[in-house]
């Protein structure tokens, strides 16, 4: 079974995942999770002053759709901190704005960790750290560096962070998976530069995966990304190669069981992926049920178009509206790319032609 390389360290596309940055989610992860609040925005005058507010809105909803994304698989464990924590300076001086650099990101990561006393932060594999509503934080960048972990004052520390902000009240589970991803090792799926002619930053991703655009009709992680962090096992994926030709049925991905995956190398590095979306779970606004086909790059960075939606128009090459259900192969439709023909018989019965 072909699975793609990387030559690339941090968060790539190749199959196989760095844990020596990454966490492992093939094995139980334990998680702390932990509020703060400022001298100038103390909790107790926020709207929601309780911490278990926050853990339900972000780790709870995460929860329950990790539960569905991986089938069952993730074992993740995230204990919330009793009670808030008050940082050192006021929110505005941390500087937490939508592009931070690694210094101003650790430096918040570590004042929130000497200001939590007393915790053993060895004894937990990821730190999600939570400010009090109405904070001047933001956004949500995650820290991925089990090799650097920041240290607290009493010598313990952690590698795996994700600092949340603002766009957690809109974003609320989805947001935690899409972090929560990066921990896991899966890279961003959208463009952080948008070349001319390209329609947006979502152009490679359209609107089917958490870690492209978070707001899409079908963002379920692809089931590539999911065949990577061991939910999806080696069985369930036919590979076909040059000269093949093969007609099965694929399972819908929202589904737990059955044939998942057509794999279709191109090279040690590049290859396809088909996989069959249909109308439940985090794919519920999905019109209509339809193959997704992808060609996938391991030697491409986080952010540069790693992996790329490739839909049965060939004039959508790049384009798809990735607030609509663009891309999909509907039944009777056919997408073609690199040698390869994909034709959606319907109800998830695909032919491939090489």
């Amino acid at each position: 079974m072909t699975k793609y390389t990387s030559p690339l360290h941090g968060l790539n596309a190749g199959f196989a995942i760095d844990t020596k940055t990454a966490a492992d989610a093939r094995r139980p992860l334990r998680a702390l999770f932990l509020c703060v609040d400022f001298p100038n925005r103390p909790a107790a005058s926020c709207p929601h002053p309780d911490p278990q507010f926050y853990y339900d809105l972000l780790a709870g909803d995460g929860l329950r759709i990790y539960r569905a994304v991986s089938y069952g698989r993730l074992d993740l464990t995230i204990e919330l901190f009793p009670g808030w924590v008050r940082m050192p300076k006021e929110d505005a001086d941390y500087r937490m704005e939508r592009v931070i650099t690694w210094e101003t990101h650790r430096t918040y990561i570590k004042d929130a960790m000497n200001a939590a006393e007393g915790i053993d932060f060895d004894a937990c594999d990821i730190l999600y750290i939570v400010p009090a509503e109405g904070s001047a934080v933001p956004y949500s960048p995650t820290m991925t560096a089990k090799e650097w972990p920041v240290r607290a004052k009493n010598g313990t520390g952690c590698g795996l962070v994700v600092t949340f902000g603002a766009d957690m009240f809109s974003r609320r589970g989805k947001l935690f998976c899409h972090e929560n991803g990066h921990i896991l090792g899966l890279p961003d799926l959208y463009l952080y530069e948008v070349p001319e002619g390209i329609r947006d930053c979502f152009a490679h991703c359209g609107p089917f995966d958490l870690m492209g655009l978070i707001e899409g009709t079908a963002p379920d992680y692809i089931g590539w990304h999911k065949w990577r962090l061991g939910w999806i096992d080696d069985e369930q994926v036919l590979e076909v190669l040059p000269g093949e030709k093969a007609e099965i049925v694929l399972t819908p991905l929202g589904k737990a069981g059955g044939l998942k995956l057509l794999n279709l190398p191109l090279d040690g590095e590049n290859g396809c992926i088909v996989e069959y979306r249909t109308a439940e779970g985090l794919d519920a606004e999905l019109e209509t049920d339809g193959a997704v086909f992808w060609r996938i790059r391991g030697g491409v960075p986080n952010g540069a178009g790693c992996v790329t939606l490739i839909p049965p128009e060939p004039g959508k090459y790049l384009c798809p509206d990735p607030r609509s259900s663009d891309g999909l192969i509907r039944a009777g439709m056919t997408a073609e790319r690199y040698g390869i023909r994909v034709f959606h018989l319907g109800g998830g019965r695909i032919l491939v032609e090489r």
